[in-house]
């Protein structure tokens, strides 16, 4: 009996296939500091309507929930609640109020997006709410340097059982499937203007060469290739395939 009902279960959570019809036009959003604002597409894909909830939020709110987002931002988010029509679309703007962040240095935040779907009335269906979340970088006018050489500049140090990347440029960088040589020194990070980030490597890793990608501002992977010397690495190029 026990048995049967593990195998019911099972199949119930297969059949269960839950996906998103409202789609995002891009995986980040770049908020040009020269401009008053940013906007972002919003696009229902369903045949039925739905109802979106956006908010933005500070990247050290954990749970990105509403209700914890309590930090106060200088920006306003138009529409905060919006509904679509089927295949609907509708911008989502991103609007600056004019002071209240850092003006030397990129600052990172999160965009929220709920989609709540139609409840149909006198169905027993189960309506399940989906957020999805992108990053927002806001780039201050004049902060000079090019940010698509952020990768390029990187500085990394080499140890006997660690990689060090030190971040010089006043931009996020995200960093996709680090190696060394064969080994994994890291799957994802981010690196903050002005931060640094330590991986172990296996010692057996000693491999002189080093690879990763970087995210772009369009959200397209670029391919980053290094040979080492005694201490580090220099002399990293973007590569059009792996290396």
């Amino acid at each position: 009996m026990t048995k049967l009902i593990c195998i019911g279960l099972a199949a119930l959570l297969c059949s269960f296939n839950v996906q998103a019809t409202v789609s995002l036009n891009g995986t980040r959003l770049i908020f040009d500091g020269r401009f008053p604002e940013a906007s972002l597409e919003v696009v229902n894909r369903s045949d039925h309507e739905v109802l979106i909830q956006a908010w933005l939020s500070d990247p050290t709110n954990i749970d990105g929930s509403l209700e914890s987002a309590a930090v106060e931002l200088p920006f306003v988010l138009s529409p905060h609640l919006a509904r679509l029509d089927a295949h609907g679309k509708q911008t989502l703007r991103v609007l600056y109020q004019g002071q209240g962040m850092p003006l030397t240095q990129e600052s990172l935040l999160h965009l929220y997006v709920l989609e709540i779907p139609r409840r149909t009335a006198g169905s027993n269906a189960l309506n399940i709410a989906i957020r999805q979340r992108i990053n927002v970088f806001y780039r201050p006018a004049g902060l000079g340097d090019d940010p698509a050489a952020t990768a390029h500049r990187l500085r990394w140090t080499l140890a006997s059982t660690s990689l060090r990347v030190n971040n010089p440029t006043p931009y996020h960088t995200a960093l996709q499937d680090v190696r060394l040589g064969e080994a994994v020194a890291s799957d994802y990070l981010m690196l903050a203007p002005g931060a640094s980030h330590e991986m172990p490597v296996p010692v057996a890793a000693g491999a002189r060469s080093l690879s990763f990608r970087a995210l772009n501002d369009y959200g397209g992977a670029d391919v980053y290739c290094a040979a080492g010397n005694s201490n580090g690495f220099d002399n990293t190029e973007h590569r059009q395939k792996d290396c």
